[in-house]
């Protein structure tokens, strides 16, 4: 029965420098794409997408129309659908997995700012 160690394996080259530095490299290198540093469109295709923008709004008062209105927090969503909210009044910050999600939970209806740019 043959023993076998670690040098008994091929040899592995590998680039010089560090792997983080090769990841700045072609980061760098798709970001240089016009001389004002990355477009739209490039953080489009970096993050898969756009973040959207909304306000989460919970109503104070009869349900006969008389009641108020109030922004309790904006909020992100992500590409990946998660979303991140801060508060207005509580100063508060909350992570959710998604924009509806914040909504139900803060007891808010979700209005969305802006316009969809997928």
């Amino acid at each position: 029965m043959e023993h076998l160690n670690g040098s008994d394996h091929s040899t592995v080259y590998h680039e010089t420098g560090s792997r983080e530095s090769a990841n700045e490299r072609e980061k760098d290198a798709f970001l240089q794409t016009t001389d004002q540093g990355p477009t739209r469109e490039d953080v489009r295709a970096l993050a898969g997408g756009l973040p959207r923008v909304f306000a989460l709004v919970q109503e104070f008062g009869d349900h006969d129309g008389d009641g108020v209105a109030e922004v309790v927090a904006y909020g992100l969503a992500l590409p990946g659908g998660e979303a991140a909210t801060v508060g207005v009044t509580a100063r508060g910050f909350g992570s959710w997995r998604s924009a509806d999600s914040a909504a139900y939970r803060l007891r808010s209806d979700l209005v969305w700012l802006g316009e969809y740019e997928g």
